[in-house]
């Protein structure tokens, strides 16, 4: 074989090797992205779960001192409207986080679709925090 078509099947092997190499690394990352949304959102989850629980602590210590109705409203709405801003600044943080490359890798928005992304990818999130299959 002559020692230009050498060079040339080896540079086409060098070529074809990086463009290989390329796509499994960008594999990697949006599968290690994913990962990392659910995760994310499981913990987010998580944390929904400890507000309600607080929110019930809360209105029976305020059942057993006798307080007023109005306090009570008043708890209630304060606790809806931190709960409502929490939700939504943690998925638009998360949603900000992701350089525009990733944006097709996103698969919410907002908390409702969020929660719908959860909700589809149940069998990954057992997998990712229990290490169950």
């Amino acid at each position: 074989m002559e020692w230009w078509l050498q060079l040339l099947l080896f540079t086409f092997g060098y070529i074809t090797c990086r463009t290989f190499y390329f796509f499994r690394a960008a594999n990697t990352a949006v599968n290690m992205l994913k990962a990392s949304q659910l995760i994310s959102l499981a913990i987010l989850a998580r944390a929904i779960e400890n507000f309600a629980y607080s929110k019930s602590l809360r209105l029976q210590y305020l059942a057993e001192t006798h307080a007023s109705d109005q306090n009570k409203e008043a708890f209630m709405l304060l606790h809806e409207d931190e709960l409502n801003n929490f939700k939504t600044k943690s998925i638009q943080h998360m949603v900000d986080l992701h350089p525009t490359f990733f944006r097709d890798a996103l698969n919410f928005e907002d908390w409702p679709s969020a929660m719908q992304f959860l909700n589809d990818n149940q069998s990954a999130i057992a997998v990712l925090l229990k290490g169950k299959k």
